[in-house]
């Protein structure tokens, strides 16, 4: 999720600060020129991968931008579109951060506009290729239209019922990337209206057309967290923005049907030299806001004052939960509150690891 900002390159504006929001949209092209140095270095790079919110809110020159950055990589690169990829409603965007002279590019625009990085079909919100020997490649549209969730259309479920029926190489193995989760990656994300934006609506019935084909490996961008979750054989590895903690990417090497996931994160840009430890920092100054915020209401309706000061205490909580393989120990008598300390340890880690791991495409 490389969130391209730029000001507008008409009238100089830009968005303001936000206070809930630890996105760095200001650094945002100066992180994806960083990403794209490292990863240019790697010989043994064949494609590159971009799962979704390619740019801070779909103004037109925001995605111009993104594509100029993206022809920099010196290899191929497929892209799918985020929720940021379409225009954004007031109840999800208010309109103060919203450039007024921006020329908006909708959802539908995306397969024509990104043509040279996937979309081989200007009309459809999808497409299928095999970039290296033994990977087939599909990218899925997860958009849904006017809302921050996830909604894959039937007519694409169909066609990609028809795209992996066709694959008929055992030693090909198909991999697929859309921006939304598809397996729960928090407690209760599918049905908790605090995260259920980070999931596709009908999951289900796009994951019964993956399982009926046997694709093993999907790949996600959104919910900016390092975490990989499992369910009934089918990996939905969900990767950070690199415009946020912890500023990382993956790099995914598939050998004799096994996948090898390593992650990277950025450690400098020339205007943060210490990225890692300022973004930390920062990040943990907004989720104290946003907890202490989400305290007040219910259903713990805890007083400002209470909740600010649990926010303080739990102030590492979500950065952690970011960075991958966090596990938590919170007690309640430090909390004040054993069910929110039960809460927050819910969101501990379990197998398999977030950040580096293994994974058979053979198995079932």
């Amino acid at each position: 999720d490389p969130h391209v900002s730029i000001p507008n390159p008409d009238t100089g504006w830009v968005m303001p600060p936000l206070a809930n929001e630890p996105t760095m949209y200001d650094r945002s092209v100066e992180l994806l020129e960083a990403a794209i140095a490292e990863i240019n270095a790697l010989a043994e790079v064949e494609f590159v991968v971009v799962a979704g919110d390619l740019t801070k809110d779909s103004e037109r020159y925001n995605h111009d931008r993104a594509r100029e950055l993206f022809t920099r990589f010196r290899k191929p690169v497929y892209c799918v579109p985020g929720n940021h990829d379409q225009p954004r409603p007031p109840r999800l965007r208010p309109p103060e951060l919203l450039d007024p002279d921006a020329e908006l590019v909708t959802g539908d625009q995306i397969p024509a506009l990104y043509g040279d990085f996937g979309f081989d079909d200007p009309r459809r919100a999808a497409y299928s290729c095999d970039p290296a020997p033994d990977i087939h490649l599909v990218g899925l549209c997860s958009q849904k239209p006017g809302d921050d969730r996830g909604w894959v259309a039937p007519e694409l479920l169909e066609w990609l019922d028809r795209d992996l029926a066709r694959q008929r190489d055992r030693q090909r193995h198909a991999v697929v990337v859309l921006h939304h989760s598809i397996v729960e990656h928090v407690p209760g994300e599918a049905t908790d209206p605090r995260f259920s934006w980070f999931h596709v609506e009908n999951a289900a019935a796009l994951k019964a057309v993956l399982r009926r084909h046997g694709v093993r490996l999907t790949l996600a961008g959104h919910l900016h967290i390092q975490d990989v979750q499992v369910e009934g054989g089918l990996y939905n590895v969900a990767t950070s923005s690199l415009a946020s903690y912890p500023h990382a990417y993956r790099i995914v090497s598939v050998r004799n049907g096994v996948a090898e996931i390593r992650s990277c994160r950025l450690q400098s840009i020339p205007s943060l030299p210490n990225l890692q430890e300022s973004s930390r920092a920062f990040t943990e100054r907004v989720f104290v806001g946003v907890l202490a915020k989400a305290l007040m209401g219910r259903p713990f309706r805890y007083s400002p004052e209470r909740a600010w000061a649990t926010a303080e205490k739990l102030r590492d909580w979500w950065p952690s939960i970011a960075a991958g393989d966090a596990r938590f120990a919170y007690d309640g008598g430090e909390l004040g509150d054993e069910a929110l300390a039960a809460y927050a340890n819910s969101f501990s880690d379990g197998p398999p690891p977030d950040n580096d791991l293994t994974i058979d495409l053979g198995e079932r």
